[in-house]
């Protein structure tokens, strides 16, 4: 059976008025076709194929309705289907199953061909990150099942961040990904599930820190490393699921800045404890430090009305195009994910002690870094 028809390639689906070119375009109706209900249920990273193809869909339909159906069997959506669908069609009124029949002259879409076209724009994105695929078409079974697996980990891929550091890219994302791979297979798991269970994991941290003065240490920074990687993972569903918000950015990032300050001043505290004060005064003023140029970066972002930005020490030195290896290799030492796994393994071969030194040094450099920069960027009166 041919389910395409003469409109089927067209890429926008707002086409002018021919009788009058003044008045708004017509909006001609979308139907999506899977070859069957399995196929339209499908979970690729995390969402339903037929929710993720909707959404692709209504980015180019300009609120022009959408009907999605099958072309073998019966299919009645799941409620998860239907939700994600409703969430992720925008202005588009939307039609799913047995009674979402095409409308007359309305575009038939082959759910296989889009879905091939998408993740072959996500594989242009990624660049070079990209693995080596096979992306074919839909006209066998094994094919379908091929390319589907592939768009599942082809899109898991395209969570990661661009600014990952080096060690966070070959060690945390791996670890975090099959996390995220793991939880999104439930409907109900969504970013703030996965910012709790790193609060939790810093919680833990810290009672393990404060409580156990003999081998709290070893735990703490184990932990510690434990939520640095299990950090990504909202970050990775949100992006998965297209949940991401201002909002929950601000929650993410407050929760970072608390774990990295509760690790260090329950190191700090926990080497009092067993009385090694030199090294504990060396954490305390290393978070002094840490907060003073934390305090620098939040005044000025509160006297030019901008979020709190940490980064900002990063963006100006990448800014210059002169020696830029070497400040990607300095940004990639002092970067949070590098910092907890070298406190993990400092603590796991009893070298604890070195670890808070070691921070003061950083602390030194980033708040010189931060007042110089500040100064040099302040806005003239």
């Amino acid at each position: 059976m041919d389910l395409m028809n003469d409109r089927q390639q067209g890429l926008d689906y707002a086409l002018p008025n021919d009788e009058n070119p003044a008045e708004p375009p017509r909006l001609w109706a979308i139907h999506l076709v899977f070859p069957d209900a399995r196929t339209a249920e499908y979970l690729v990273a995390g969402l339903p194929l037929a929710a993720r193809l909707v959404r692709a869909l209504a980015e180019k339909a300009h609120g022009a309705p959408i009907s999605a159906g099958v072309a073998a069997g019966v299919w009645t959506p799941s409620q998860r289907c239907l939700d994600e669908c409703r969430r992720l069609s925008g202005e588009s009124p939307l039609r799913l199953g047995k009674d979402a029949a095409p409308e007359r002259d309305a575009f038939v879409v082959d759910a296989g061909e889009e879905l091939v076209n998408l993740v072959r724009k996500v594989r242009e994105e990624l660049g070079e990150r990209a693995p080596s695929l096979r992306v074919g078409t839909f006209s066998q079974a094994a094919s379908l099942d091929r390319t589907l697996r592939e768009a599942n980990r082809l899109l898991l891929l395209a969570t990661a961040k661009s600014q990952d550091g080096l060690f966070s890219r070959t060690f945390n994302r791996p670890i975090s990904r099959s996390i995220t791979r793991f939880l999104i297979r439930f409907a109900w798991i969504e970013p703030l599930h996965a910012t709790a269970g790193t609060a939790l994991i810093a919680v833990a941290m810290l009672a393990a820190l404060l409580g156990l003065p003999a081998h709290g240490a070893v735990i703490g920074a184990v932990l510690f490393q434990a939520a640095s990687i299990f950090d990504g993972v909202d970050g990775e569903i949100a992006r998965a699921t297209f949940r991401t918000s201002p909002a929950g950015a601000r929650l993410d990032s407050l929760i970072d800045a608390a774990t990295n300050l509760a690790f260090v001043a329950g190191l700090s505290a926990n080497l009092w404890l067993r009385g090694d004060t030199s090294a504990s005064a060396a954490g305390v003023a290393g978070l002094a430090l840490l907060m003073a140029g934390l305090l620098q970066i939040g005044r000025r972002a509160q006297r030019q009305g901008e979020p709190i930005n940490f980064e900002a020490v990063k963006v100006h030195l990448r800014r210059k195009p002169t020696r830029r290896w070497l400040v990607d290799i300095l940004i990639w030492l002092t970067m949070r994910d590098f910092i907890a796994f070298t406190a993990a393994l400092l603590a796991v071969i009893g070298r604890v002690i070195w670890v808070p030194y070691i921070f003061l040094g950083f602390a030194v450099c980033w708040f010189a870094a931060i007042t110089v920069i500040l100064a040099r960027t302040a806005p003239r009166s």
